[in-house]
């Protein structure tokens, strides 16, 4: 499990620098494309884990995508994406999305 989520890291690292350096003409519509991409090659690289548990941890990836692109687009400020990332992560650990 450890290593899927380190190729989730890396392929989230790739998306980082994919935005870094497209023009700003392109940068809206690049930053939705590339939160679907990296949401669905998470969903391909955590469907293959079969010690994992796919809803909940897509349920976590889901959310995390969602808090970049709105941090990436000046919806949400920087203060409010690490509180919404860190409510994320207390919902994770306290059992949100699995059954």
């Amino acid at each position: 499990m450890m290593s899927t989520w380190l190729i989730v890291f890396c392929v989230m690292l790739a998306g980082s620098m994919v935005l870094r350096y497209t023009p700003l003409d392109w940068y809206v519509p690049m930053v939705l494309f590339v939160n679907f991409q990296i949401l669905l090659a998470s969903y391909f690289l955590l469907r293959n884990d079969r010690t994992i548990d796919l809803r909940s941890n897509m349920l976590f990836m889901f959310g995390l995508t969602v808090i970049n692109a709105l941090m990436e687009l000046g919806i949400m400020s920087h203060t409010m994406t690490w509180i919404a990332f860190g409510a994320l992560l207390v919902w994770s650990m306290l059992g949100g999305g699995r059954k």
